[in-house]
């Protein structure tokens, strides 16, 4: 039946993603340069307690989530480097919450995005942070390309053998941070990337959406 395929492809996908876990293959890379100032937090959105009955932050429980999958692998803890991505912003206050944690027993990894003029909306004006200095904000998610090479996390990688990343942003509360059915999925299919999704709740629920031209 339809419903024993899709059992099959996805105990077959968890399996070939177990596996590159193990291998050594599989990396996991944190979006997390954003602040929490929307949630009424001044401090990085990661150390935002979202009201877990552990109150545990996102950061640490997608660390945990990644220690798990290490230690399912039989590879230990620390099988799947957990890169990442803060901003000039946050990345002091990021950095000394892990180490004040012992990284969660896992292998952390740090590295800033870059900064672009901060630019007044909507007539694009450059905004002075001082009379003799131009105002600065992280340059986004893009940010992450030329972060990877300036910093050389992607040298890191390729020492490492790491053959396939799983990337997602610092707000995603339900990610399954490595997933292994995904990645194995993807390996299954030899895709060059994917992208896993929820359906909308409603055509006007606010969240972004994925759409093809």
């Amino acid at each position: 039946t339809k419903d024993t395929s899709q059992q099959d492809t996805l105990k077959e996908s968890n399996t070939i993603g177990m596996k590159a876990v193990s291998n050594g293959e599989v990396a996991a890379l944190l979006l997390a340069g954003g602040q929490g100032t929307r949630l009424g937090y001044n401090g990085p959105k990661g150390m935002y307690d979202i009201g877990l009955p552990s109150k545990s932050t996102l950061f640490q429980y997608m660390s945990e989530r990644i220690k798990k999958l290490g230690e399912l692998s039989g590879k230990g803890a620390k099988a799947v480097p957990f890169y990442i991505m803060t901003s000039p912003l946050n990345h002091k206050a990021t950095t000394e919450y892990f180490e004040k944690n012992d990284n969660f027993g896992i292998d952390a990894h740090f590295f800033p995005q870059g900064t672009l003029p901060a630019l007044t909306s909507p007539d694009g004006k450059m905004i002075l942070e001082t009379q003799t200095s131009l105002a600065v904000a992280p340059d986004g998610n893009g940010g992450i390309y030329p972060a990877l090479v300036k910093h050389g996390i992607l040298n890191d990688m390729k020492k490492r053998g790491i053959k396939y990343i799983h990337a997602f942003g610092v707000d995603n509360a339900l990610v399954k941070p490595a997933d292994p059915t995904f990645v194995g999925y993807c390996i299954k299919k030899d895709a060059d990337c994917g992208n896993k999704v929820l359906w909308k709740t409603s055509p006007d629920e606010k969240v972004g959406v994925v759409a093809t031209k």
